[in-house]
């Protein structure tokens, strides 16, 4: 079923933006995390590290990928919590481990406190990935998901921003006391958040979910808009309540949910091994490996890295819903694959003696964490979102965010024994055609953009069908 957009235009937007940007808040604590490594790793290697005693590369490396293994082991749990206590609960509780996690780095400095205290961030960060993403495309209306859901990525990249300044300029438990105050902050405010309109109505709550439905668009509960979406969430709860338990057996049974559960397994391989969050989390090293000479250190060169990100993601917020996401997604692929090809060749070149220009290796660099910003790390959390109806949505993202913590855990912890055999030059070229390979799997995943649940369905059981293969 289409809505009009003509009767949503009569409403307003604003409380979709405001608690899509509390929700966001998680990926911004994300971000946080992610980058913290960034601009602490110089001081946790240092004479005088605050944990007693210098930390080893592989040390840094452990502490870079078990994050994202913890997280690789609470996914699952979350998407049982998710559908029996809500979205908005969930996300409030997700707070704490991370808020816990700051305080035993700032208690309990020690190196085993400090892996403990990064595991229990991903737990925090796996929830983030796979709930708030649930919520935010839960809480929007059809022409908002991909302006919403870029602002997840923007939202996750000022908090990249944020570390890397007040890492650049504060010592280490400074810092922490600094980012404490965002988890507080985010609990607080997902107190007045209203519940996700998809789970009322999967609870039954079919008054709450018109009263929210209605805030939401800033109509009244009766206008068409309200009606239409929930009768819609209505008639796919009684087609879900008429099947036995859906479980993910019976998901990779249907042809269609398993053809898109593969496809977006493969495509979030070749998301997560692009590149860009292994810059992201090793920024400082590989700037300062490349050789080249600024005047300014390579702890506040990586400030920009997060400045560009931001811009890309703002851009993403401007024409996700102009273009098709398969479009959109294939672009970031292809021209991250260039980059990352380009400085892996150039620092080839450089190593047999040839004069490489200076600005080569960070401008790559940018490109890459700007198309990572603006296209690759978002389009796949939206299409998989958009890709399966909300019955099955909280168990299949269960699996495709699990899947993907596993993956991204194996690129961190991988990146310094890889660069470390092969060079950083293989490393990046390597990266250059997984991203290659990107741009292929887009032309195999349907578009997804302003189709129905029912539409995309019928593309993923019928991929040679041309009847619906150009986005409205």
């Amino acid at each position: 079923m289409k809505i009009n957009m003509v009767d949503i235009k009569q409403g307003h937007t604003y409380y979709q933006w405001i608690y899509a940007s509390v929700a966001s808040i998680g990926f911004m604590l994300f971000g946080m995390e992610a980058g913290w490594l960034s601009p602490i790793t110089k001081t946790l290697q240092s004479e005088h590290s605050p944990l007693g005693y210098p930390l080893s590369s592989s040390t840094i490396s452990l502490c870079a990928s078990v994050t994202a293994i913890s997280s690789a082991f609470t996914v699952f749990l979350y998407s049982y919590l998710v559908d029996k206590y809500g979205r908005k609960w969930i996300i409030f509780a997700i707070t704490i481990p991370q808020a816990l996690s700051i305080l035993m780095r700032i208690m309990f400095p020690n190196v085993v406190v400090l892996l403990i205290a990064r595991s229990a961030a991903g737990i925090s960060a796996s929830g983030v990935f796979t709930i708030c993403t649930i919520y935010t495309r839960e809480i929007s209306q059809s022409n908002m998901i991909g302006r919403l859901g870029s602002l997840q990525v923007v939202l996750q990249f000022t908090g990249f921003l944020i570390i890397y300044l007040i890492g650049a300029f504060f010592e280490y438990f400074t810092v922490l006391w600094i980012f404490l105050a965002f988890p507080i902050t985010m609990a607080v405010l997902m107190i007045s958040a209203p519940e996700a309109p998809a789970y009322l109505v999967k609870r039954g709550k079919i008054d709450d979910a018109y009263k929210t439905v209605a805030f939401l668009r800033g109509v009244k509960t009766d206008d068409k808009v309200v009606v239409n979406e929930i009768n819609e969430m209505q008639k796919q709860e009684e087609e879900f309540n008429s099947m036995s338990t859906i479980g993910m057996r019976t998901i990779i049974r249907d042809k269609s949910w398993r053809r898109g559960l593969i496809i977006m397994l493969a495509t979030f391989t070749l998301h997560s091994w692009n590149g860009a969050f292994a810059i992201l989390t090793y920024a400082s090293a590989i700037l300062s490996s490349t050789g080249n000479v600024f005047d300014i250190s390579p702890q506040l060169q990586t400030i920009s890295f997060p400045i560009v990100m931001i811009i890309a993601s703002l851009s993403l917020t401007g024409v996700a819903e102009r273009f098709g996401r398969r479009v959109l997604l294939a672009a970031g692929f292809l021209i991250s694959g260039l980059a990352l090809t380009a400085l892996g060749v150039a620092m080839l070149v450089k190593q047999y003696g040839y004069v490489v220009p200076s600005w080569l290796p960070i401008t790559s660099m940018m490109v890459a964490v700007a198309m990572y910003a603006g296209s690759v790390r978002p389009l796949p959390y939206v299409i998989s979102t958009e890709m399966f109806n909300f019955q099955v949505r909280a168990k299949v993202m269960g699996s495709i965010v699990t899947y993907g913590w596993v993956i991204v855990a194996t690129q961190l912890f991988a990146y310094g024994p890889l660069t470390a055999t092969c060079g950083l030059h293989v490393t990046f070229i390597c990266y250059g055609i997984i991203n290659f390979l990107g741009v292929i799997m887009c032309y195999i995943m349907p578009e997804t953009k302003g189709r129905t649940d029912q539409e995309i369905r019928h593309a993923l059981a019928h991929p040679k069908s041309k009847t619906i293969s150009k986005p409205t």
